[in-house]
């Protein structure tokens, strides 16, 4: 830098500071422009649901008792309840298993446009992990479409449409 001693090397608060804005404006365009696009969006809001009800099962293990995961009726998403009909938190992260599409920036525009878990909307677990119904949930976001099945028998997960090659493996 001209015009300092070599005892001055360096950079100032105020060019830092520059740098750091340049970053962050760089990377708040490209998370936005990165989940704009339907099918990254959708997958990603489909392997969280097939999550979510693998961290449900698992609940229902951990604390020996039974859970409910009940679909939204206006579509916008789901939640897990316990026993006693209250909202369950997961065991593994203590967050309330409460997922709203519209509420959440990332999955803004993901709907639930079928669920069906035994003719209704809610699946349930009993104490033992296992789900007493198959379940299948259509999710779409703009034109993309995505269909979540949990096989009752096998307690099998599966994304059908799914572009990312995901793989239940936590049975």
């Amino acid at each position: 830098m001209p015009g300092r001693s070599p005892s001055q090397r360096g950079f100032t608060l105020l060019e830092l500071l520059i740098v750091l804005i340049v970053i962050s404006l760089c990377a708040a365009t490209t998370v936005r422009w990165y989940f704009s696009h339907a099918d990254v969006t959708l997958e990603n809001a489909a392997i969280l649901l097939a999550r979510d009800v693998r961290a449900a099962q698992h609940r229902s293990i951990f604390l020996g008792e039974t859970s409910r995961i009940v679909f939204l009726s206006d579509g916008s998403g789901y939640t897990v309840l316990d026993a006693a009909g209250e909202s369950a938190h997961n065991p593994l992260t203590d967050e309330p298993f409460l997922r709203v599409y519209p509420d959440d920036g990332v999955f803004h525009g993901v709907v639930v446009l079928a669920a069906d878990a035994g003719g209704d909307h809610t699946l349930e677990i009993d104490k033992r992990g296992v789900p007493l119904e198959d379940l299948a949930v259509t999710l779409a976001y703009r034109d993309e479409r995505r269909e979540i099945l949990l096989e009752r028998k096998t307690s099998e997960i599966t994304i059908v449409g799914s572009t990312s090659g995901w793989i239940d493996d936590d049975r």
